[in-house]
C-alpha cells in the first residue's frame, strides 16, 4: 500500500521526468532536430527507462518476488520498485537505436543527455531521501542522519549524491562551452558525463546498502565498472588512440627491423672475414 511519502516521492519524480523532457527537447531543437523526432525519441526512452529500471529493480530484490504470481513484476501500486541505474543504460540504448532509424546524430543524443540529466538527477534525490528509496550505512559523523522506519544514524547517501551532481553539472557546463569554442566533435561531452557518472556512483556505493554483492562489489558497482570502460573505450578511439597505437606499433617493428638487419649484416661480415 501507498503511503503519503511514497506518492510525494512519485510526484517529485514526475517534475524530475519534466524537467529532463525540456531540457532535452530545448538542446536537440537547437540543432534543428524536429519536434515530432524529439518527442518520439523521449516518449520510447521513457518507456524504456521504466521498463529497465524495474527489470533491474526485480532482479536485485527477487526475494520480494520468488514464489509469487509474475503480475507482481508489473504491479507497481502493489510491489513498489524502481532503480535508477538500470533505467538509464536502457533508455540510453534505446535513444542510441532510435537515433540510427531517425538518422539523428549520436553525438548530439549523448551531448543532450548529458546537459539534462544532473538537474532532474538532483531533484531525484529528494524524491529519494523522501521516501528512504536508498539507506545509506550506519554513520557517527556529525551529519548523519536517520531515516524512517529505520534503526541507527546512516550516512546521508542522497545528500552526498546531490552535491556530487551539482559538481558533475558544473563541469559539464566548462567543458561544453570549452568544447563549443574549440569545435570539439559532438558526443565527446556526453561520454564525459557517464565517464564522471560512473566513477562518482561508483564511490559512492560505499556508503549505501545494496541488495546484491558479488565478490565484494555491489551489483551496480561492476555495471558502472562496464560503464566506466566503455567510456575509456570511446575516449581513446574518438582522441585517436587507434591511430597513435599504430604509429606506435609500427615505430617498434621499423626499430627492431632496423636492429635485426645491423645486427645481421654483422654477423654476415664475420663469418665472411
Amino acid at each position: 500500500m501507498m503511503t503519503i511519502s511514497m506518492y510525494i516521492g512519485n510526484g517529485i519524480q514526475v517534475i524530475a521526468w519534466m524537467i529532463f523532457s525540456f531540457l532535452f527537447w530545448r538542446r536537440l531543437r537547437r540543432w534543428g532536430v524536429e519536434d515530432d523526432r524529439i518527442f518520439d525519441l523521449t516518449f520510447y526512452g521513457a518507456l524504456s527507462t521504466l521498463v529497465g529500471a524495474r527489470l533491474y529493480y526485480v532482479f536485485t530484490h527477487w526475494p520480494l518476488f520468488a514464489g509469487k504470481s509474475l503480475l507482481y513484476v508489473f504491479a507497481l501500486w502493489v510491489s513498489p520498485g524502481l532503480t535508477w541505474l538500470g533505467g538509464m543504460i536502457a533508455g540510453t540504448g534505446m535513444l542510441v537505436v532510435l537515433g540510427r532509424i531517425y538518422k539523428i546524430r549520436i553525438g548530439w543524443i549523448l551531448d543532450a543527455l548529458a546537459l539534462s540529466f544532473p538537474i532532474p538527477l538532483i531533484v531525484g534525490e529528494l524524491a529519494s531521501f523522501i521516501h528512504a528509496y536508498e539507506i545509506g550505512r550506519h554513520s557517527g559523523l556529525p551529519w548523519a542522519i536517520r531515516y524512517i522506519r529505520v534503526d541507527g544514524m546512516r550516512h546521508p547517501v542522497q545528500l552526498y549524491t546531490l552535491i556530487v551532481m551539482a559538481c558533475i553539472g558544473g563541469i559539464l557546463i566548462r567543458l561544453n562551452i570549452l568544447f563549443e569554442k574549440k569545435k570539439i566533435p559532438y558526443g565527446l561531452l556526453g561520454v564525459w558525463f557517464f565517464l564522471l557518472y560512473s566513477v562518482s556512483s561508483f564511490l559512492l556505493e560505499f556508503f549505501k546498502i545494496a541488495p546484491v554483492y558479488l565478490k565484494g562489489l555491489s551489483a551496480n558497482q561492476w555495471i558502472l565498472i562496464g560503464v566506466f570502460a566503455e567510456c575509456i573505450g570511446v575516449l581513446y578511439i574518438r582522441g585517436g588512440g587507434r591511430e597513435n597505437g599504430k604509429r606506435t606499433i609500427q615505430a617498434v617493428q621499423t626499430f627492431f627491423y632496423k636492429k635485426g638487419k645491423a645486427l645481421y649484416a654483422t654477423i654476415s661480415k664475420r663469418d665472411a672475414q
